[in-house]
């Protein structure tokens, strides 16, 4: 059992509040405690409290204090969350552990554990270095924001993802609750609502790499963090390249570890297996908090799940494979091997391992290619749903396939990366990179993928024009990933112009002519008898307390794919109603509904158009109802992304706010 005080105010210097909850052990008398923190902008009272009851609140029946902090500007806390990663939310998460580590049922011994936006807010907190910070870990996270985090995936414009800014465009419409926050809840409300910018605007503002992306960029100074680093991640995820990058840049005692998992704790993962995440992440707490020794520091540095072939599904509860470990990123085990894209003629391509002549081929794929690559970050956050990439048959024919039939299991550990030599028609193109897992009957199972906008060639913050017709050299990075491909199977690289709607398409339609025989595959591949390593041995799934709440909504999703009879427009879609929940302990009722339609013509890049609406609703009994609806639209034409956006909020059932937008931002190489 543990203790909860459901609420508490952690001061600030400049005398704001943040709200936090305390979870401390059920016997625990004045014995100061090592202390766990997870400080995110996710409403500690309603939306994640099902999830932290769970997870964070669990350590406290190891023997630490834990404390869920919302960050200024998000859930009752004070203030404004002007945009993500400010300098002031990293202010304050100093200020939080310092005040921490004062306080008597804290030994001074702080962590901090945390999930996406809360793990890339440790990591910068480990390079600030506040006295108190032992030691961190991060999960699904990103160290490079630019190319990683939610608006430019792989230095992209990103179709998909303009709805993580659309997302916390009306996340930050919610109000407080009253019964925390005071009379002055309204107040602070309308607040929000009016000074909260659309985080949308600052990133279109900001197309490339420069001083806005690069503040909270914590792999430009690695060397900054002194503390031991404990990473995870999933295959599935949006961020898979952080583990191994991490473990290969940093210094300080590191530990990793990569399952199948898509955006998600690992003891919730999915797809499964699943493991005891809990348990061993006490483990490496124990060791680096309380000075315990428990043999974590003995097994292996990275522990890595290598799926097994399955056939293309948009979803899994389970992927087949097994859990290898390794010394050290880069592994002595892994080789990389070399390539060469062979063929005179599309129809004739292949992969070869030894050198070819040198031909030219060309590739313009339809605007519709990416439909089946699923979501750019698989959550699963209201449960099953068709999120993974399907049967890549419908991507490889409007793309150059380049096959291998292996003759030999060949596992793929690590970073693929695709060296093109090629020239375009148009000064603003990208190129997409699909490995992929054929199957005898012509099932074709997506390994990874990278994305390349040609005019970043040379740097994410150095934009340059191709010149048409003129040969450039290019490499495309594929995502981390660990899989093994069966003997019979093939092995096929596939090259396409387009990737909608994960990547924006570019201005114009383009040809690219890619050069056989220079081009090339590098391929990190495990010798198939290398050691498994020290593994961890993971116990039973810990027992957790569950949040007593109510069902008032289920749940009810619906995706779809169609096109439009009369622009003949392909309209990716999905309608979420995704329920409503009544906290027993608070009283808080939550519910919310949702709209994601993304829209392009085949042969149109600049009919592309992604539309975003979320509706919040809060209440509390008939004394406190509340409502707020968000829409996102953004076009384009040759030369300018349009937004067109709208926010509304309904006290009772008098709507009390609305606010338009509307702006122009000019394609910068994009």
């Amino acid at each position: 059992m543990i203790n909860c005080t459901e609420h508490l105010w952690v001061p600030m210097p400049d005398g704001a509040r943040l709200g936090a909850r305390l979870w401390l052990p059920d016997n625990h008398t004045e014995k100061p405690l090592p202390t766990i923190l997870e400080y995110i902008p996710y409403r500690k009272d309603d939306y994640s409290a099902i999830r932290d009851s769970s997870t964070i609140a669990w350590f406290a029946s190891r023997g630490y204090a834990t404390l869920r902090v919302d960050m200024r500007g998000s859930g009752s806390s004070d203030g404004v969350m002007y945009d993500e990663y400010s300098d002031q939310e990293i202010d304050d998460g100093v200020s939080v552990i310092n005040w921490i580590a004062e306080q008597n049922w804290c030994d001074g011994n702080v962590a901090t554990i945390g999930i996406s936006w809360g793990g890339i807010t440790g990591l910068q907190l480990a390079q600030r270095a506040p006295k108190p910070l032992k030691t961190i870990i991060v999960l699904g996270a990103s160290e490079f924001r630019y190319y990683d985090d939610g608006s430019y995936y792989m230095g992209c414009m990103v179709g998909q993802t303009i709805g993580w800014a659309t997302l916390m465009f009306g996340y930050n419409t919610r109000p407080p609750d009253p019964n925390l926050v005071g009379d002055k809840w309204r107040s602070l409300w309308l607040e929000r609502l009016n000074e909260t910018p659309h985080y949308l605007d600052q990133w279109l503002t900001h197309q490339h790499q420069d001083e806005y992306w690069l503040r909270g960029t914590v792999g430009t100074n690695y060397d900054a963090i002194k503390i031991p680093v404990y990473a995870v991640s999933g295959h599935a995820d949006c961020w898979p390249n952080t583990v191994s990058r991490l473990l290969k840049n940093l210094s300080v005692p590191t530990r990793g570890i990569q399952g199948a998992w898509c955006h998600r704790y690992p003891h919730l993962g999915v797809p499964g297996p699943t493991v005891n995440f809990l348990e061993d992440a006490a483990r490496w707490f124990d060791h680096w908090l309380k000075g315990e020794d428990t043999d974590i520091m003995d097994e292996s540095r990275y522990q890595v799940y290598l799926q097994d072939s399955v056939k293309p599904k948009p979803y899994y509860d389970y992927r087949p494979g097994k859990w290898v470990g390794e010394p050290s990123w880069p592994s002595p085990n892994v080789e990389v091997n070399t390539f060469y894209l062979a063929g005179l003629d599309s129809s004739k391509l292949s992969l070869s391992s030894t050198e070819v002549e040198k031909g030219s081929v060309c590739i313009c794929s339809p605007q519709t290619i990416g439909l089946a690559g699923g979501e750019y970050m698989p959550w699963f956050v209201f449960g099953p749903s068709n999120e993974l990439p399907d049967d890549q048959r419908k991507e490889d024919d409007g793309s150059l396939v380049f096959d291998l039939l292996l003759k030999e299991d060949t596992a793929i550990l690590g970073n693929a990366d695709v060296e093109l030599t090629l020239s375009s028609d148009q000064s603003q193109s990208l190129v997409a990179a699909r490995l992929c897992d054929v199957w005898p009957d012509g099932s074709s199972t997506l390994i990874t993928r990278g994305i390349l906008n040609l005019s970043q060639r040379h740097g994410k913050g150095d934009p340059t024009a191709l010149i048409p017709g003129e040969n450039a050299s290019v490499t495309v990075k594929m995502n981390h990933v660990g899989y093994v491909v069966p003997k019979g199977h093939i092995l096929r690289l596939a090259l396409s112009t387009s990737y909608w709607p994960i990547a924006w398409p570019s201005p114009n339609s383009t040809t690219l002519s890619i050069i056989t025989g220079l081009s090339k595959l590098l391929l990190p591949i495990r010798k198939m008898d290398a050691e498994e390593g020290v593994l961890t041995e993971f116990s039973d799934q810990p027992g957790v307390a569950n949040l007593p709440t109510t069902q008032l909504r289920e749940v009810d999703l619906q995706r779809s794919t169609r096109i439009d009879k009369e622009t003949g427009c392909h309209v990716f879609e999905i309608v979420a109603d995704n329920g409503k929940t009544k906290f027993d302990g608070n009283g808080v009722e939550m519910g919310s509904t949702s709209l994601q339609r993304c829209s392009i013509h085949p042969d149109k890049p600049s009919s592309a158009t992604a539309e975003y609406e979320w509706v919040w609703e809060y209440s509390r009994g008939s004394e406190w109802k509340t409502k707020t609806f968000t829409q996102t639209v953004m076009t384009c034409d040759e030369h300018n992304f349009y937004v067109k956006a709208v926010a509304m909020a309904w006290e009772q059932d008098e709507k009390i706010f609305e606010r338009a937008w509307e702006k122009t931002y000019p394609r910068d190489h994009f």
